[in-house]
């Protein structure tokens, strides 16, 4: 059997065909592998950045709502004092006047980067450290030991905790006060 001059350049051009059709879908199948590498790439890079804004923002929410809080607290024992009057009054009213509206500030922050599970807690947060006084400073503490474990479970887990798991975590946890407390009576 003898391949004619039309049959082997026939052959030779199929072959041919073949390999741009083998390169063609294997230079495509590359190009798509690569695509979907940098696409999770993208994806990680932009989880770590909002990661990064969340942290960034927690502190300084929880920085706010500190500073709110004893602003408060500040305010609370200067207007019951009827001795202090004046300046020192006023002093006090706008210090705490600057804390709230800072807390406001990141609040409003918060509010775009966070869950909503979480902004409902830094809302609590927000308006217990606006009502804070030295009968209720316990009502804060454990509002914000809850808002930080929260926070803490947002950027190290998926997984979205209930309030009552909040509540069992943050009645474990010992707060500031509680070490404040202990010691005192030590």
């Amino acid at each position: 059997m003898f391949l004619t001059t039309h049959e082997l350049t026939a052959a030779s051009s199929a072959v041919a065909a073949l390999a741009i059709v083998g390169g063609y879908l294997g230079v495509r199948s590359a190009n798509h592998n690569a695509l979907e590498i940098a696409r999770e790439e993208r994806s990680f890079k932009h989880e770590d950045d909002l990661n990064s804004l969340k942290r960034v923002t927690y502190a300084r929410f929880i920085t706010a709502l500190t500073g709110l809080a004893s602003a408060s607290l500040e305010q609370g024992s200067i207007t019951v004092s009827p001795e202090m009057r004046g300046d020192a009054r006023i002093s006090a009213i706008k210090k705490r006047n600057d804390a709230l509206t800072d807390a406001r500030n990141v609040f409003a922050e918060l509010e775009l980067c966070a869950p909503r599970h979480l902004c409902e807690l830094a809302s609590d947060c927000l308006s217990k450290a606006t009502s804070c006084s030295r009968d209720t400073p316990s009502e804060f503490t454990r509002g914000t030991t809850e808002l930080r474990i929260a926070m803490r479970f947002d950027l190290g887990s998926k997984e979205d905790l209930d309030s009552k798991e909040l509540d069992r975590i943050a009645s474990s946890s010992p707060t500031s006060m509680d070490m404040d407390t202990q010691d005192g009576s030590s």
